[in-house]
């Protein structure tokens, strides 16, 4: 037993040691899965606002006669009332016909109002607007802490030379 005389275990420095050491890593690791977390919230509301703007190019290159009726709904966010759901009887003959009251205008209104929803009930703002350096319209759309409206995309873009803000929240789509 005189051999062992100077080991006699693990002392309680080694062990605190050890302790603060685990719980650096420990830290260091939820650190990591707080940002994984955040950022891929950021990634689903950037997909969310793709799918919006992509959405209302789709309805607009569809309905490309009734462009400025976009425009106008989209950036007045105006709910209208259902035009194109209400039905018209019309008589052919004998025959009852069944018809839409749904027009250009009618439909660009129909599907402002319904991605002005979408987008509401998603936390986000759709506006549509000039593009900067082009004679194109851009669909612009915001989330989180950015604000756009009509009158201004001052927080999203650099409305002279067309450049991001950074840490803006919002995304910018050539449409028409």
């Amino acid at each position: 037993m005189n051999n062992y005389y100077g080991q006699r275990g693990v002392g309680l420095m080694e062990v605190l040691v050890a302790l603060v050491i685990l719980a650096i890593g420990v830290l260091g690791f939820s650190a990591l899965q707080l940002k994984g977390i955040e950022a891929a919230q950021e990634a689903n509301e950037q997909a969310v606002a793709i799918n919006i703007a992509r959405d209302l190019a789709e309805r607009m290159r569809i309905n490309r006669t009734a462009l400025l009726h976009y425009k106008s709904s989209i950036n007045d966010q105006i709910e209208n009332e259902d035009n194109c759901t209400t039905i018209n009887t019309v008589t052919s003959g004998s025959n009852k016909i069944q018809l839409p009251k749904c027009n250009a205008e009618n439909m660009a209104h129909h599907d402002a109002t319904e991605i002005t929803k979408k987008a509401k009930s998603m936390g986000q703002t759709v506006v549509i607007d000039d593009c900067v350096k082009s004679g194109l319209s851009c669909i612009y759309v915001a989330w989180g802490t950015t604000s756009i409206s009509s009158d201004s995309l001052d927080e999203c873009i650099n409305e002279t030379t067309g450049a991001y803000i950074a840490n803006s929240q919002c995304l910018v789509l050539e449409a028409y």
